[in-house]
């Protein structure tokens, strides 16, 4: 029969269960925190378009020249995105409670 033991309360283990913890806090403040700013980006533009301070074309226009550049930026995000630990569950914890509560 096996046993299963609880881990031991070393400090490796420890660190091993904070640091993704941490990381995932701080990216959910930060998703939050764009969000946020996005929405309020596009509240003022849309405000502008009523307005008549700009055309719907005049936003389009850069929006889609963002998007044509998204090929030479797509390698660059996946080696940001490498170092991060998404699969490990303390840090889809920490990321849900920083996008909530931080």
């Amino acid at each position: 029969m096996t046993t299963v033991l609880a881990p031991d309360a070393s400090i490796t283990f420890i660190a091993a269960l904070l640091v993704p913890l941490i990381l995932g806090f701080l990216v959910g403040i930060v998703a939050k925190a764009a969000l946020k700013i996005g929405v309020a980006i596009a509240i003022i533009i849309i405000l502008l378009i009523a307005v008549g301070f700009l055309t719907p074309s005049q936003v389009i226009q850069p929006l889609v020249q963002l998007v044509e550049s998204g090929p030479k930026i797509a390698p660059k995000v996946a080696q940001i995105a490498g170092y991060l630990p998404y699969s490990s569950i303390m840090f889809i914890v920490g990321l849900v409670v920083g996008f909530f509560k931080g």
